[in-house]
């Protein structure tokens, strides 16, 4: 009976070397399109924060313009004088703005 001779496989340092190269390439690869995806999402997020703000901004300042437009000093007066009050000088006292 012959004997069978098996080779023993010997692993190559070479192959080891190749296979790691491709696998970091890949990975490098996937890494940087999921970065990019992750950047273009990020800017979307910022593009639509941004112009809430901005929505925002406009309706903080048509609210100041309706704030200022109710506080006026006639329409008191006529809402006073609906109510029946009166205006005494005597009781009126101005008070001086702008101290520095």
């Amino acid at each position: 009976m012959a004997k069978i001779i098996r080779k023993k496989r010997v692993l190559r340092i070479e192959r080891v070397a190749i296979v790691l190269f491709v696998f970091a390439c890949g990975l490098s690869l996937a890494s940087s399109l999921f970065l990019r995806s992750y950047n273009n999402s990020l800017s979307m997020q910022v593009q639509k924060i941004e112009s809430q703000i901005a929505a925002l901004e406009t309706e903080n300042e048509a609210a100041q313009v309706a704030i200022q437009n109710l506080s006026t000093k006639d329409r008191i007066f006529t809402m006073a004088t609906e109510e029946g009050l009166s205006m005494n000088s005597v009781n009126v006292v101005t008070i001086a703005g702008g101290g520095e």
